[in-house]
């Protein structure tokens, strides 16, 4: 498969030669930061663009080694591992600055012959969309009731993925977190703006890819309760099962996602993403990285017991 021209500017690579393809980020992530989920979908086009037609990935396994920087060149290179009659394996090590900042694994299969049996767990009974408000609503009423901004849980979307929209079915537990420490799932309905052609699997899926990847460290946080503040949190990891090659990702889409554990500062957080009609598209796991602000949180709690 070639390297299809795109509309889409974020997602567009430029080749170099064989293999070898030139990209750059313009969603940051923290402090400038470049994101996470925008390298991944870069990675993955990259990767698309070296298999046979009719081949769609089925899983994906990244590991987030360095943060990468906003406006700066990304390098991907990409090597063929295998390519067999029903599946092709490729890796792609995306490097910027002379450094490697993320590596992933690839796995594509051919579509044709596939059986259609499918078995899935049972559709969340959540609120649908329309009936819930846009995060950054729900954000700027926090902000604007006087609270502290440094106890809103760490995520900008207008500024990390201006292309989606997303609206939290708890907004209060995914703004500052639950007051309730056995809350461990989230449930948040997402789209994508910018039109796909349903004539453009490929498309769909590093659009799924780029979205997976918003909301899972603010899963991660929830073992701790609202009033903690945190010095770092990032992902560390991330992998996808895709269970469907087609679907409209332009559609309300619901992600379920779950905290399964929690120890050693870090997080691990496993989630659906499904079809507004109940189809299961994919499964995602992702490690979270989390450092309270012990002299912050220490600060507050003494605050508290003055009151």
């Amino acid at each position: 498969m070639s390297l299809v021209p795109t509309p889409h500017r974020w997602l567009r690579l430029d080749k170099i030669k064989e293999d070898s393809f030139r990209g750059e980020c313009d969603a940051p992530g923290p402090k400038s930061r470049a994101f996470g989920g925008q390298v991944l979908a870069q990675a993955l086009r990259a990767a698309y663009a070296t298999v046979p037609t009719g081949y769609y990935v089925n899983s994906l396994h990244c590991y987030f080694i360095r943060g990468g920087m906003e406006k700066e060149p990304i390098i991907y290179e990409v090597k063929r591992i295998r390519n067999g009659r029903n599946f092709c394996i490729r890796t792609v090590e995306a490097i910027q600055l002379g450094s490697i900042i993320h590596s992933s694994e690839f796995s594509f299969q051919k579509e044709e012959g596939v059986s259609t049996f499918v078995v899935s767990p049972p559709f969340p009974q959540v609120p649908r969309p329309e009936s819930l408000q846009p995060y950054a609503i729900s954000r700027d009423q926090y902000l604007a009731s006087g609270r502290d901004p440094k106890l809103v849980r760490p995520i900008d979307i207008a500024r990390v993925a201006p292309r989606c929209e997303i609206r939290p079915v708890n907004p209060e537990t995914f703004v500052q977190g639950s007051k309730d420490p056995g809350v461990m799932t989230q449930y948040i309905w997402f789209t994508y703006l910018d039109k796909v052609e349903a004539s453009e699997p490929e498309l769909a899926h590093t659009t799924l890819a780029y979205m997976s990847d918003l909301t899972l460290v603010t899963t991660g946080l929830l073992p701790y309760t609202q009033g903690v503040k945190f010095k770092l949190s990032t992902s560390l990891d991330h992998s996808i099962w895709f269970h469907q090659f087609r679907f409209d990702a332009n559609e309300w889409l619901l992600y379920e996602t779950e905290v399964v554990g929690h120890s050693a500062n870090r997080s691990l957080v496993n989630g659906r993403i499904w079809s507004r009609n109940g189809q299961l598209l994919c499964s995602t796991s992702q490690e979270v990285l989390v450092y309270p602000d012990s002299a912050a949180n220490a600060d507050n709690t003494t605050e508290q017991a003055k009151l």
